[in-house]
């Protein structure tokens, strides 16, 4: 299991990554690609487990709209430093359809964007390799007065999105 930060504290990651050749017995939680979503639609939708979806920053938004009742988690890869769609996709996620469901950043995620993607609406951050847990925490103080607005004061989370 990975380690993961939830606003500012520290958790652990129990989201299992759907595999479809693992008897998905007794999950709670599963993680599905976008691919895999759009491959087996009848599974998910009746599936019992909590589901969450991972996006790469090439795939739309528009796409997984209809599934956006079902996701408790969506995942936005971060594939390098320098990519801000995953930003955009947050962004657009909170906005424009109101998703009030968990959204993780995960690959490229440096202790130095933490309070950006904060403010795009993202909740739980899974760090990159090298990352310091301790240090990372200390991020989300990093800035106190911004000029644009921002999705911090959101009820995100599990209750919010059911």
């Amino acid at each position: 299991m990975t380690t993961v930060i939830d606003l500012s504290a520290v958790i652990v990651d129990d989201w299992v990554r759907y595999d479809r050749f693992r008897a998905l017995g007794g999950v709670r939680r599963v993680l599905v690609s976008f691919e895999d979503l759009g491959r087996y639609p009848r599974y998910f939708e009746r599936s019992l487990f909590q589901l969450g979806v991972e996006l790469e920053a090439d795939e739309q938004i528009d796409d997984i709209a209809s599934w956006l009742p079902r996701l408790d988690l969506i995942s936005l890869n971060f594939a390098v430093f320098a990519d801000g769609r995953p930003f955009s996709q947050a962004r657009l996620l909170r906005d424009r359809f109101g998703y009030r469901g968990d959204i993780r950043a995960h690959g490229a995620v440096l202790r130095d964007q933490l309070s950006f993607m904060q403010r795009c609406g993202i909740n739980q951050f899974c760090l990159a390799e090298g990352e310091d847990v301790g240090l990372s925490l200390g991020a989300f103080a990093d800035i106190s007065e911004s000029y644009q607005p921002e999705l911090v004061q959101l009820e995100i989370g599990k209750a919010a999105n059911g």
